[in-house]
């Protein structure tokens, strides 16, 4: 089993995502709101309110996705975050973790 842990800059794309998922045979994904470092640093860190501009444009509003999915999945999940996801942009706007799972309780 792996853990897919899928951080995405651009939310619009998540709808589209999640209904890939479901075409490839991902059954079921987790989906947590999330704000970058960066912005909380340059928000609410007096002293780094000079990084203000260097993150001016970017959303403070970013999602995870965690998938638990067999091995085999990994690579039609990355061909699903590909097809949706390219962009001309210079910066990503996802990447993907892949964590082993050894055991999973509860489940």
């Amino acid at each position: 089993m792996k853990l897919a842990a899928i951080f995405l800059n651009r939310i619009e794309f998540l709808e589209d995502i999640l209904s890939a998922f479901l075409e490839v045979g991902v059954s079921g994904a987790t989906v947590l709101d999330t704000v970058g470092m960066g912005h909380i640093i340059s928000q609410n860190i007096p002293i780094f309110a000079g990084l203000r501009e260097a993150f001016a444009g970017s959303s403070p509003n970013k999602k995870l996705i965690l998938v638990l999915v067999e091995e085999e999945m990994v690579p039609k999940i990355a061909e699903v975050m590909e097809d949706i996801c390219a962009s001309e942009d210079e910066t990503k706007s996802y990447f993907v973790a892949q964590i082993p799972v050894d055991t999973i309780f509860g489940f």
